[in-house]
């Protein structure tokens, strides 16, 4: 019997799941969205591919500590040979070898160009790194922008609610003046201005289904999933007590974890490293060289000997571009704006940051204000509109100042959804302008 007793409870717990999947209604988290995201999101897939990039030139500038090494091979058939004086008198033709052959190698290897290789490599480092807060920077504007339309999606369906409540309740208030007005104690003028306020609840609840299925169609396409989704926000996101951190504290997170801020400093070093790629030219490229040939026949005898000849050699090899002289000068003076610039463009980011930052922390304060505020006007919309509910039913006021009443009960219970919903928000935006906006965080 017990058995019995809970399949029967479990019964209606399953006809929802089984009418969710046939609809294809999915509950999610935001932190599910932001998984998502990372999973499907063309546009984090660029930057990810970037960064893959990025991580490639590193080893290709490593490549230039490998050796140089050439080989080459030729097969030939060779013309007799024709001798002649200088003033191209006296010819004779000398017969040769026709075949001929020639196989060489040579391998080189920089042992000393000035530190131009190392900080190619540690600029291509860098570069990298830069990449990554590309993909951090991308990833964090992909995740607020999924936030907005989240959020907005939750305060639709919410103020979805809210509509259909008041129109039931609309809907009980103009039966029960239609059963006041055959009782001849209401006017049927009382019953048309309800009826007039009902139209204009239905009406703002199509705007209502419409603005859902927008938000829903651009979560669907961003997310990658089937185009029949409907995605319903989690419940319980509302009731989570958000922290309240010191203004000083999100002012060092940003330093640390800002992307642009972190590019500003990467571009610094990165230039700072080309500086030392250009400076490598006023230095000479020292490199260890071998060698070996193998040719034939011999066609600089006369006649023509039908030998293989073979010369192998290694040895040092000096190189210095003596037009460096007047050219570094020139890149070097370039190098030094950039990095003037660089500095510049870093210290305004700084402050950009920092405002923001302290504007979204303030931001953020208030929507807690506004919520009380907001939360207490609905209070007092609620108690109004039962006061007037009671007059009427007692003929002590018009009916116009019961829809007056009404009115002012749904813009309080809308103002206050939206209130719960700026609150996170604001919070969002705030992990945002800090630069730390993940699942972890919200």
């Amino acid at each position: 019997m017990r058995r019995i007793v809970m399949l029967l409870a479990t019964l209606p717990f399953l006809a929802v799941a089984e009418v969710s999947a046939q609809t294809g209604e999915r509950v999610m988290t935001l932190g599910e969205l932001y998984v998502l995201a990372d999973e499907q999101s063309k546009t984090i897939k660029i930057f990810e591919a970037a960064v893959t990039g990025a991580r490639q030139e590193v080893s290709v500038a490593r490549s230039e500590y490998l050796p140089d090494v050439d080989l080459s091979a030729a097969a030939s058939y060779n013309g007799n040979v024709w001798v002649a004086d200088r003033d191209f008198s006296n010819g004779q033709n000398f017969a040769a070898p026709h075949f001929g052959n020639e196989f060489s190698i040579a391998a080189s290897q920089v042992v000393f160009a000035g530190g131009a290789i190392r900080n190619n490599i540690e600029a291509s480092k860098i570069q990298a790194q830069m990449s990554e807060w590309d993909l951090a920077e991308q990833r964090q504007r992909v995740y607020f922008l999924l936030t907005g339309y989240y959020l907005d999606l939750y305060k639709y369906r919410n103020l979805l609610f809210v509509y259909d409540r008041n129109m039931a309740q609309t809907l009980e208030v103009i039966d029960d003046m239609r059963a006041r007005e055959k009782a001849g104690v209401a006017l049927n003028n009382d019953i048309t201005r309800y009826e007039v306020q009902y139209r204009n609840l239905d009406y703002r609840r199509t705007e209502l289904v419409s603005s859902i299925e927008i938000c829903n169609n651009r979560l669907v396409t961003m997310l990658g999933l089937p185009p029949q989704t409907e995605i319903l926000p989690d419940t319980a996101l509302l009731s989570r007590r958000l922290p309240k951190p010191m203004e000083a504290e999100l002012q060092d997170w940003a330093a640390e974890h800002s992307p642009a801020l972190n590019r500003g400093r990467l571009t610094i070093d990165m230039l700072n490293r080309r500086k030392g790629v250009v400076r490598s030219g006023f230095m000479p490229q020292i490199s260890i060289i071998a060698g070996d040939n193998l040719k034939g026949p011999i066609t600089y005898e006369i006649p023509t000997l039908d030998n293989n000849i073979n010369v192998w050699y290694v040895g040092v090899g000096l190189k210095f571009s003596l037009g460096n002289m007047y050219k570094v000068p020139r890149k070097m003076a370039h190098i030094n704006t950039s990095i003037v610039q660089a500095r510049n463009a870093l210290a305004s980011a700084e402050e950009s940051v920092s405002l923001d930052v302290r504007s979204a922390y303030i931001r953020y304060l208030d929507s807690f204000e506004l919520l009380k505020t907001q939360e207490k006007s609905l209070q007092l919309a609620r108690e109004n509109y039962e006061v007037m509910a009671n007059r009427y039913a007692n003929d002590l006021v018009l009916v116009t100042d019961l829809v007056d009443a009404d009115n002012l009960r749904l813009a309080a219970e809308v103002q206050y959804v939206n209130a719960q919903i700026n609150v996170i928000y604001n919070y969002c935006k705030l992990l945002y302008e800090t630069g730390i906006l993940n699942k972890d965080q919200i």
